[in-house]
């Protein structure tokens, strides 16, 4: 790299090839989830070409070219099987809320039924259902632009996202991003 290359701005196309292949190094092994955390968020605010290159400055392979993520080395060994997919409960949050909203209502109501001795009115119905509509929703936008193979779904995506408008705000001199500090 010249000195010259080092002083230019990078793109975020740069930085977003940057993550790939720092995710790629993750998935390697060569670096652990806190280093691949603290390494994305100094691509996410690193402004020039030099900035970007120290980040890679001790992975084979070095930092990519733009439109390039390779691994650093060609794997020779048969490829190791593939990562567990996330849990249906952490792939959809609605879900999660409805197991918790329904175990503790329905805790609450039995709980009242023991303590009064009579059976009430089964009202934890109507939570379960909202949250259960919510639920078979999620199901089925899953299926319309939901999660990657890789896991790379949209919340990953949402949160790179808002992470980099947080930085580009913070280098901006705006608090909050682009939006004030407003949460999407």
């Amino acid at each position: 790299m010249t000195e010259d290359h080092g002083k230019l701005r990078i793109s975020n196309d740069d930085r977003d090839e940057a993550i790939a292949q720092l995710r790629a190094a993750l998935d390697q092994g060569r670096i652990d989830l806190g280093e691949f955390d603290e390494r994305s968020m100094a691509a996410y605010s690193a402004k020039t070409n030099a900035e970007l290159d120290l980040i890679f400055e001790d992975l084979p392979g070095g930092r990519p070219k733009v439109g390039e993520v390779v691994p650093a080395e060609p794997a020779a060994a048969p490829a190791a099987p593939p990562a567990p997919k996330r849990s249906l409960l952490r792939r959809l949050p609605a879900l999660q809320g409805l197991v918790t909203v329904g175990l503790i209502t329905t805790g609450v109501w039995f709980a009242t039924w023991i303590g009064s001795g009579d059976m009430p009115y089964f009202w934890p119905i109507w939570p379960i259902l909202g949250l259960g509509i919510a639920t078979v929703l999620q199901v089925v936008n899953m299926g319309f632009g939901g999660g990657d193979e890789d896991g790379d779904d949209d919340e990953d995506r949402r949160d790179r996202r808002e992470r980099r408008d947080r930085d580009r705000g913070h280098r901006h001199g705006h608090p909050g991003g682009h939006h004030g500090g407003t949460a999407h």
